[in-house]
């Protein structure tokens, strides 16, 4: 966003109305200067959210548009969040507001120190504040009123005044008033901070744990065309057929013809494929990689190797026939999905869940069902620093619908939380767990889904 752009438009917009501004004084250039400046740094040009949120509530003040800096206007007009947010049920724009306060601290505290005015989010209000950028230390010193005198002089003291001298309170009192103060900040502070944590932070744990700075965390959505292909010719690949990269081999008599024109279609007209749901799963994710600093790399299962996966963490997107990179890790989970191949496919009634161990009012098996109900079923597994490999988190669905409802579960806050309590470990850490989710689907949609099977701690089971 261009401010001195703004800025011309905001005050023609007035003149044409025939309104005098109102409210704070227009933004002069040095201001409109600063936002620029702030917003190019590093720190906010590697976060395009957090750039767009400084420069809303920024333009809206120096248009003299204060009454649009809301939670709500921030999350839709900045954060693209859609008309329906609900910042009740959505806490992103509080979350970005902490990461704003904290950048603009940093920088003024670092790059900005010479800056000769500092911004400033005042807690609990959106509203930038623009005052003068007083280094930490010079605001101590004695300070004198215009004519001279003590502006710190008190009765008692009428006399040194006006000697020009710097007239402070007793010591013993200042010690007294700032102790008295800062025990009350920090009572406030923790009142504040528990009532604002209790609902979040466990997510908050597991995210940075996701995120964990000086990691890479790969994002792998499925290899959609490879899941086409099996269920097209019923053909089963396994992960060490899909490293090997003879894929053209596996599907050698593949040849489609085309609707139109006669042409044909071999394997490699279907790769590069991924599929809606891993596109939404992977938005949301990079959305919380923005918010914990975490470094975020997409790369299309097909790409993959061994190596990518040591010292990084992983996320895998979609079931084995679509991300064959799960068999990796299905020897740690107590669930197994079965696809039973057949000469025309894959048959989606078919696709199960295989409970290894069930337990008393658990099913052995869990198998979609297209029926009235239209029930599908997903596995949101999450297995930290596990064979050699950083913390992995797994989204397996039997089919879109599925992973989608996998996804869902994920990114919604109040699903996770139980889960996340009870795994959260005596060091505050999250453990391994794993959850079979149930989904009501229409067509490829998964509008409703909850937890039907958990399991948490170490699983290594066996068939």
């Amino acid at each position: 966003m261009a401010f001195s752009a703004t800025k011309r438009q905001g005050e023609s917009d007035l003149r044409e109305r025939g309104e005098d501004r109102v409210g704070p004084t227009p933004a002069s250039a040095a201001d409109l200067d600063l936002v620029e400046r702030v917003g190019a740094t590093p720190a906010f040009a590697r976060s395009v959210l957090l750039t767009r949120f400084l420069h809303y509530i920024c333009d809206r003040k120096f248009s003299g548009r204060e009454e649009e800096i809301t939670e709500y206007q921030i999350g839709v007009q900045a954060l693209g969040r859609p008309d329906s947010y609900n910042p009740g049920e959505d806490n992103v724009v509080r979350t970005y507001a902490r990461i704003l306060r904290r950048r603009l601290e940093e920088y003024f505290e670092g790059a900005g120190r010479d800056e000769p005015v500092r911004i400033v989010i005042p807690l609990g209000h959106y509203f930038p504040v623009f005052e003068p950028n007083v280094p930490v230390g010079e605001a101590s010193g004695p300070v004198h009123s215009e004519d001279g005198g003590a502006a710190g002089s008190y009765p008692g003291n009428e006399a040194a005044a006006g000697t020009g001298r710097a007239v402070m309170w007793p010591r013993p009192r200042w010690i007294w008033i700032s102790a008295a103060l800062l025990a009350a900040l920090c009572v406030s502070a923790g009142v504040y901070w528990r009532s604002q944590t209790r609902s979040r932070s466990i997510n908050d744990i597991f995210w940075r744990e996701i995120f964990n700075r000086g990691n890479v965390t790969y994002l792998i959505p499925g290899d959609s065309g490879l899941a086409m292909m099996q269920e097209i010719t019923g053909k089963e690949v396994h992960l060490s057929d899909y490293i090997a990269g003879n894929l053209d081999e596996e599907f050698h008599d593949f040849n489609l013809a085309a609707a139109r024109g006669g042409t044909a279609y071999s394997f490699d007209r279907v790769s590069n494929f991924t599929s809606k749901a891993d596109l939404s799963i992977a938005v949301g994710i990079s959305g919380l990689a923005q918010i914990y600093g975490g470094q975020l790399k997409v790369c299309y299962s097909r790409y993959m190797n061994m190596e990518s996966f040591r010292g990084s963490n992983a996320i895998l997107v979609g079931g084995p026939r679509a991300n064959p990179w799960v068999e990796l890790f299905e020897p740690e989970s107590n669930f197994r999905m079965y696809f039973p191949m057949h000469q025309d496919g894959i048959h989606f009634d078919e696709r199960t869940f295989i409970n290894k161990h069930p337990r008393a009012g658990e099913q052995a098996t869990y198998i979609n069902q297209i029926d009235d109900t239209n029930h599908a079923y997903a596995l949101l597994s999450f297995l930290p620093e596990t064979n050699s490999v950083g913390h992995v988190l797994l989204l397996q669905g039997g089919g879109m619908a599925g992973t989608q409802a996998a996804g869902d579960f994920l990114l919604d806050q109040r699903a996770m939380e139980p889960i996340l309590k009870k795994a959260q470990l005596a060091d505050g850490s999250i453990g391994p767990f794993e959850v079979l989710i149930e989904a009501r689907t229409v067509g490829v949609n998964a509008p409703e889904e909850h937890a039907i099977v958990e399991r948490f701690g170490a699983t290594k089971a066996t068939d």
